[in-house]
């Protein structure tokens, strides 16, 4: 396989089309490139589970390929995906098939780590990812988590779904733009996460120019009363400082839901946060 420079080789940089990435909410995130639109984990409905959505619910219009990275609920969400599965397809990890092949989707690839698929252009490589396997304590399904490189316009984007950090991060290749989980939906985060401390190692050993912080602050239990719980914005307000520990502030892009940046030749910059 040849390096990112041989296979742009010819290519006049100008001449890259440029990528949008918006950061929908939890782990969903949408990639626009050329008419093609991404979409990661989607969770988009106001319940899930015993769950509230405290941002607004999105409609992400016409989807062209979902990629999923593991069997947790907040991953995939049957409700969720119906909404962005019409003449759609779906790459998900080998074990997946029977909670997603009555969704809708036009097509459906079992993927593995290491598997490559190309869509319309854009050139996508399953990675590892230090997570659960099982569905769920009362699930028998089980399905190896990964993590997405996503290699479009000439720009590398690192979505590592559910992780915890692993030596795998450190042997990824330039990543332009890494989309990092920081946290997840309640007070306390379970184990085979990262949390603000060990997200900012993982930038430093991803060594990107921009790390955009996602996982965080969309979802949280149902609670009696209104209004959302205090402290949903803590996990970027410790991240934020870790990064600044380490020397690497600088590439710190925090979106609200909604927020996007672009990715070119020229860097990442931000459209609207």
């Amino acid at each position: 396989m040849g390096s990112d420079d041989e296979r742009n080789e010819g290519v006049d940089a100008a001449e890259q089309p440029s990528v949008q990435v918006t950061w929908v909410g939890h782990a969903t995130v949408a990639i626009d490139i050329g008419g093609v639109r991404i979409v990661t984990d989607p969770a988009l409905t106001r319940r899930l589970a015993h769950l509230r959505r405290r941002v607004p619910e999105v409609d992400l219009g016409s989807v062209d390929l979902v990629l999923i990275s593991h069997l947790h609920m907040d991953h995939l969400h049957g409700r969720s995906l119906q909404r962005v599965s019409s003449g759609a397809r779906l790459v998900a990890p080998r074990g997946a098939r029977p909670l997603v092949s009555g969704c809708g989707f036009a097509t459906i690839d079992d993927i593995d780590r290491g598997d490559v698929i190309e869509h319309c252009g854009v050139r996508i490589e399953a990675v590892h990812a230090e997570h659960g396997h099982r569905r769920g304590p009362h699930s028998r399904l089980a399905a190896p988590p990964v993590g997405y490189v996503i290699e479009a316009g000439g720009s590398r984007i690192y979505f590592p779904g559910d992780t915890d950090l692993h030596p795998q991060m450190q042997r990824l290749g330039r990543i332009d733009l890494a989309l990092l989980p920081i946290w997840g939906w309640g007070p306390t985060l379970g184990e085979l996460h990262l949390d603000p401390s060990s997200a900012a190692t993982a930038a430093e050993w991803l060594g990107s120019a921009a790390v955009v912080p996602i996982h965080w602050g969309t979802y949280s239990p149902v609670r009696v009363g209104r209004g959302s719980p205090t402290g949903l914005d803590r996990p970027i307000a410790a991240f934020r400082e870790r990064l600044d520990l380490i020397g690497r502030a600088g590439s710190l892009v925090g979106l609200d839901p909604g927020g996007s940046v672009i990715v070119d030749a020229s860097g990442v910059r931000t459209a609207h946060r």
